[in-house]
């Protein structure tokens, strides 16, 4: 049985002070600057070198951000680097904050570069990331507390082009003096995060602040002759939890008939599951929602579950579950595979649907060979009224939209027309 643990992100509480409070996945097309997007903001230097979004996503073994969207880069440049900021809603004064995220180096400067930290409000930057490298192939990470000059590495030497899960912990002490703690934990695929949280790689560091009032932004920081740095899966949390699963997934499955794809999941418990949220992305969209299903609460006992999604176009999707607790928390649960919507082996016009439809409509057709089609709309004395398609297609399964806003309620006719075949069926229009 496949399981999804979500490592240090479980929450499982219906306080806020419990929840997620920050995930960027970097669902944004290739080469978008992150400063584009509604979460991120420059910090300073903008549009010099600018931080990006690249092709492929990272993926670490069982991690909730693993395979989702693309990837951050922060890249190697002979300029002054662009640096981005993020808000963290709400800001963090109290317990202790989790950050973790995927990296990648490729080729790391010999340099001590800091790429990541936590901001307060005062922007400053608490709970500083730091890589250094060793050879042209090996590096270190490390960690600097706000007020002191030393960066304290991890020991172990961590390979050029290989994904690592770091996670940085900064805990707020309500004693006197500057006591917080900054602490490093760093895993690889043969060494992934333990249910319970272990020993830090380093730290916990208490030594020369001041302390962080709050930690309100994330803050990505492009260093003048870096590195490559590819970074992902940023989740930001207030609790280490893995040890029990809101969902565990026994299997997620397709089937196809033509061009209706059926998907099935089966889950083996469940713990406060409000939703399932089926959403879809092909070779040329982004991922959409497409539907929904209503999970069993919480339950120990085997459920399964069914969506159809009907009426595809010819071409290649992807699907993945956004399953939902009822405190607003959410994961994703990955189709392993994807599914190709082919070629139909005879022409077909389907009945529009809905019908009758006010003011638009779509009509489903078949190709099974390319060239001319034609599909117009005739109303009921004969007259063409409108013309949806004219023009060469290629073979395949197709959909288009009718808009009838210019007509008056009343009976019309859809005509398609392609090769030698020609077929003709009923639309109503009620207004």
């Amino acid at each position: 049985m496949k399981k999804f643990i979500l490592l240090a992100f479980v929450l499982l509480f219906s306080s806020h002070a419990n929840s997620q409070i920050f995930i960027e996945n970097f669902e944004y097309p290739a080469n978008t600057e992150i400063s584009t997007t509604p979460l991120w903001h420059v910090a300073n230097n903008s549009g010099i070198a600018p931080i990006t979004a690249s092709i492929p996503g990272l993926t670490f073994p069982d991690y909730i951000g693993s395979g989702i969207g693309n990837t951050g880069y922060i890249p190697s440049s002979s300029q002054t680097g662009e640096t981005d900021s993020a808000s963290l809603v709400p800001s963090v004064s109290s317990g202790a904050v989790y950050s973790s995220f995927m990296i990648n180096m490729i080729n790391p400067s010999t340099l001590e570069r800091f790429f990541f930290s936590l901001q307060g409000s005062n922007n400053q930057n608490y709970g500083s990331v730091f890589i250094k490298g060793t050879t042209l192939l090996r590096f270190q990470i490390g960690i600097q507390k706000t007020g002191s000059d030393t960066v304290v590495y991890d020991s172990q030497l961590l390979n050029s082009s290989q994904t690592y899960l770091v996670i940085v912990k900064y805990e707020f002490n309500t004693g006197s003096g500057d006591d917080d703690e900054l602490s490093l934990f760093v895993f690889d695929n043969s060494n992934p995060p333990p249910s319970i949280e272990p020993a830090p790689n380093v730290g916990p560091l208490t030594s020369a602040s001041p302390d962080a009032p709050n930690l309100s932004r994330v803050y990505l920081n492009h260093d003048f002759f870096g590195p490559d740095i590819y970074i992902d899966g940023i989740y930001v949390d207030q609790s280490w939890n893995n040890t029990v699963l809101p969902v565990e997934l026994a299997s997620f499955t397709s089937s196809l008939s033509g061009r209706d794809v059926t998907l099935n999941w089966t889950t083996s418990s469940e713990n406060n599951n409000s939703v399932f949220e089926i959403e879809r992305s092909s070779e040329t969209t982004s991922w959409t929602k497409v539907g929904a299903v209503s999970g069993n609460g919480t339950t120990g006992s085997v459920s399964n579950y069914t969506f159809k999604d009907n009426g595809l176009s010819t071409g290649t999707y992807k699907y993945r579950l956004k399953q939902i607790d009822f405190n607003g928390n959410f994961e994703y649960f990955n189709l392993d595979n994807e599914v190709n919507i082919g070629v139909p082996v005879q022409y077909e016009l389907s009945q529009n649907y809905p019908n009758p439809f006010n003011p638009s409509t779509t009509i489903n057709f078949d190709i099974p060979r390319d060239g001319n089609v034609s599909l117009k709309v005739f109303d009921i004395s004969g007259k063409e009224v409108g013309t949806i398609v004219n023009k060469t297609m290629a073979a395949g399964y197709h959909s288009v939209r009718y808009d009838g806003s210019s007509l008056s309620s009343g009976i019309y006719f859809y005509t398609l027309e392609a090769d030698n075949f020609t077929a003709t069926k009923k639309l109503v229009l009620l207004k």
